[in-house]
């Protein structure tokens, strides 16, 4: 995935609102940028951080520009914009980086599915025309190499969870992929210390049969590549 235009750079002041930032562009002007990302952000959004922001270039938006980097202090480059998690999984699928969905036919994005008609990120056919249903998460919460997901308590994760063991009951194939947006990290798993009731709940929805990957990827101002997997922890 490349950036349709070049980036432009910043430094951080703030993150509030859960949609807004702060930044100081190079010349020294102080601007409102959008944050397309709801989560805790720990360790992403960090007053002083350098950034990287995407141009609309669209007068008519109320926020011209919209975040999608950071870097932290030991050099390692984030990709904060959750909705590339799932351009990136597509690509991933489309590439076959994935050995385990290497053989897969007819992907859609954002198929509805389940009891209450709730949308999948990705669906597909195996060889062996079984469904496929996949939910992408995207991983930003490092401590040293290991990353974590959730970042903070995640209610809807959990339902996501039990939707795909429900599709594992029903005789589909169900798998969740994280998108690995943090170059420090080098393995995931689930964060018992932050939601354990995700925790738990991923042990019990694999122990079913839910398939579970981590997807790494190459991060840069230019663009974001999806490169292979990372091992998952328990």
């Amino acid at each position: 995935m490349k950036f349709l235009n070049p980036l432009r750079q910043a430094v951080l002041l703030k993150r509030y609102k859960r949609f807004l930032a702060d930044v100081q562009l190079v010349n020294g002007e102080v601007i409102t940028i959008h944050c397309p990302n709801t989560g805790a952000m720990t360790g992403c959004a960090e007053p002083g951080m350098k950034i990287w922001m995407s141009d609309s270039s669209n007068p008519k938006r109320k926020y011209r520009y919209t975040w999608e980097l950071a870097q932290t202090n030991n050099g390692d480059l984030i990709c904060v914009n959750t909705h590339r998690a799932n351009q990136l999984a597509g690509e991933a699928l489309e590439n076959n980086i994935v050995p385990a969905l290497s053989d897969l036919a007819n992907l859609v994005a954002e198929r509805k599915y389940g009891y209450d008609n709730r949308r999948i990120d990705w669906c597909a056919e195996d060889a062996a025309g079984q469904t496929v249903f996949i939910e992408v998460k995207s991983v930003t919460l490092a401590e040293g190499a290991q990353g974590f997901f959730p970042d903070t308590v995640s209610k809807r994760a959990v339902d996501h969870l039990r939707s795909l063991q429900d599709m594992k009951s029903d005789g589909h194939r169900a798998v969740v992929l994280y998108v690995v947006m943090h170059e420090g990290i080098k393995h995931v798993q689930a964060a018992h210390h932050l939601d354990a009731k995700y925790a738990a709940m991923a042990a019990q929805a694999e122990a079913f049969g839910v398939e579970f990957y981590a997807l790494s990827c190459d991060i840069s101002e230019h663009g974001i590549t999806p490169t292979g997997l990372l091992p998952m922890n328990k």
